[in-house]
């Protein structure tokens, strides 16, 4: 089905390419988030209880290993997108120029990241770039360049091109990307002040996540997260969240100004499917999901929260059916039908929450019988 409202035409031929690198980005982002979905879900902590007089401490006993596909394909995502943005910059000077490059010429075509307008200016001022019309100051695509440089924020080390550029230059020359196993918070389900629970950071066997008196039940949500260690601030950064927004400015903000010179255009879809080949790759943009892969990863961790509470809410139903049932039941959903599920419930009207609820025990009951 084509989308209606979007409009291509500022994309040209020549740049076409760019499509399908972003498209392949996000393939990459969604693989990334597939593997860390996987680890996460059973929980990546084996915990145990030490008892020391009138206090219990929840200490880490072992921590699952981090399987080694989620920094690579992080890394492997991060570069395409500083692939593409280099593409179009290629791309552009060539049709410029009306020619192909010649070797020497093509090793200068570069992004650069510079945190200053003298650096910049540097990099404009290299003996090769500088005999290429399209890069002497004062040309579009010039001016195009400067508008996408980290000096222009205060913060030049948080800007997207810093960022990517920071990253893509470990993960190219000198290690994969850093990620680690966080705890991102421990959340009681009663606030109880006679328990102290750890705060986020790195997790390691033998950490303690909470201290609480002997004898005491406190029922607890343990938050953990893979992080992601950006190279010139040393901070951690929730990986699927770096890359979602590092995806977001190349898709929405790089791509767009380097050709068209303005971000206020439709962007491209994520969602375009390369896997196939496409007679009219326009078209097939018409139709293609503009959906991220790190919303999607949130709808699937939103309905995997879900599922969990409808479960519980439909087994307090007084037709009483096993929990075991209706987990079975939706299970077998997707997650859109699963948060569709959420809204029909959100309801003030008693009657109306009632024949909703039965409805779906219903549902559910004829599932569990089938053969």
């Amino acid at each position: 089905m084509t989308i209606p409202g979007r409009d291509y035409s500022w994309l040209p031929e020549h740049q076409l390419h760019a499509a399908y690198t972003l498209a392949h980005v996000d393939a990459l982002i969604a693989r990334a988030g597939d593997v860390l979905h996987d680890y996460l879900d059973p929980g990546p902590f084996t915990l145990e209880n030490i008892v020391d007089g009138k206090t219990v401490t929840v200490q880490v006993k072992a921590v699952a290993p981090l399987p080694a596909a989620a920094a690579r394909y992080t890394a492997d995502a991060m570069t395409q997108m500083r692939a593409v943005i280099e593409h179009t910059i290629f791309a552009e000077i060539e049709y410029l120029l009306g020619r192909n490059l010649v070797e020497e010429e093509a090793k200068v075509i570069e992004m650069p990241a510079a945190i200053s307008e003298e650096k910049f200016a540097e990099w404009l001022k290299h003996r090769r770039r500088r005999t290429l019309p399209p890069l002497q100051d004062g040309e579009p695509l010039v001016r195009r360049l400067r508008v996408l440089q980290p000096y222009n924020r205060s913060d030049f080390d948080n800007h997207p091109m810093r960022v990517l550029a920071e990253h893509t230059n470990l993960a190219k020359h000198r290690t994969p990307a850093v990620a680690a196993v966080r705890l991102g918070q421990v959340d009681l389900d009663t606030p109880d002040p006679t328990v102290t629970t750890m705060g986020g950071g790195p997790v390691q066997v033998g950490d303690i996540l909470a201290t609480l008196p002997f004898g005491k039940k406190v029922p607890a949500t343990i938050w953990p997260e893979v992080s992601i260690r950006r190279p010139h601030t040393e901070t951690w950064h929730i990986v699927m969240k770096e890359l979602g927004a590092l995806e977001e400015w190349v898709r929405t903000s790089a791509i767009p100004h380097l050709v068209a010179g303005t971000r206020d255009v439709d962007p491209l879809p994520p969602g375009l499917d390369i896997t196939v080949g496409h007679d009219n790759v326009r078209a097939a943009l018409a139709t293609a999901s503009d959906t991220p892969a790190l919303k999607r990863s949130e709808w699937r961790i939103q309905a995997a929260t879900a599922r969990q509470g409808l479960t519980e809410t439909l087994a307090l139903h007084r037709d009483r059916v096993d929990p075991a049932v209706i987990r079975n039941w939706l299970n077998g959903l997707d997650d859109g039908a699963v948060m569709a599920a959420v809204v029909r419930l959100q309801i003030d009207n008693v009657e109306q929450f009632d024949h909703e609820v039965r409805e779906m025990l219903s549902k559910a009951l004829a599932v569990n019988d089938r053969p």
